[in-house]
């Protein structure tokens, strides 16, 4: 097959397929998460782009992709993406409205990544601050099981362990017994609100232990105390 370009007649072969770089710009931006334009250009690595989607990476490196992809002259994009060939001529208004559209559309991309991914870190944060919490209430529980199994009645108060030791840690503010119930406040820095509350139950099987009465924000919470 030949194609005229200009005064030069070129011979196209059969199964050439040509490659625009606009359109590989524009996938670049709306299906970079998913390396829609690496499969588009015939490059079996855009399955990277789909094994890491999540990530939210993938969607960065498009948008760069395409601005380097417009950045190209014509010739250098048909030397790396169509053999080599004399073919096409991708205006030049066309490239400086996608160069235009890739801010804006960045900024979008960047602020629903911001509305997705902050929130979400937040929680995670705050379940990291209310685990020193509750790993306390779970070391007090030791003492207070010692108590009832000696005495065969709950603990009215810290005191009555006697010499049963009060763990420390920057992170906790308050650690209180009352009736064999374990109360630890999350200290004032760490902007928690509410206690972490164990409850003690004796039954046939033991002492078991509930915190589904704690105050805390049940999502900074394990599943088994909400």
């Amino acid at each position: 097959m030949n194609h005229d370009s200009g005064d030069t007649q070129v011979s196209i072969p059969a199964d050439f397929v040509y490659k625009s770089r606009v359109a590989a710009a524009t996938l670049a931006i709306f299906t970079g998460t998913f390396g829609g334009h690496r499969f588009y250009l015939g490059q079996w690595w855009g399955i990277f782009y789909l094994l890491f989607f999540w990530s939210g990476i993938p969607t960065l490196i498009g948008l760069v992709e395409a601005i380097v992809f417009l950045a190209n002259s014509q010739h250098s994009w048909n030397e790396k993406y169509n053999r080599g060939l004399p073919l096409g001529n991708e205006k030049v208004a066309v490239v400086v409205i996608f160069a235009c559209v890739i801010p804006v559309m960045a900024i979008v991309v960047f602020s629903i990544l911001a509305a997705v991914a902050l929130p979400a870190y937040q929680d995670y944060s705050s379940r990291v601050q209310v685990a020193p919490a509750l790993g306390i209430a779970r070391q007090m529980q030791v003492g207070v099981e010692d108590y009832y199994y000696q005495h065969q009645a709950w603990p009215a108060d810290y005191a009555d362990l006697g010499d049963y030791p009060l763990p420390q840690s920057k992170y906790i503010g308050e650690i209180k017994i009352l009736d064999g119930t374990i109360y630890v406040t999350p200290a004032p820095s760490m902007g928690i609100d509410g206690q972490i509350i164990n409850v003690p139950r004796n039954t046939d099987d033991g002492i078991r232990w509930s915190c589904k009465e704690s105050t805390v924000n049940s999502r900074y919470l394990p599943v088994d105390c909400r």
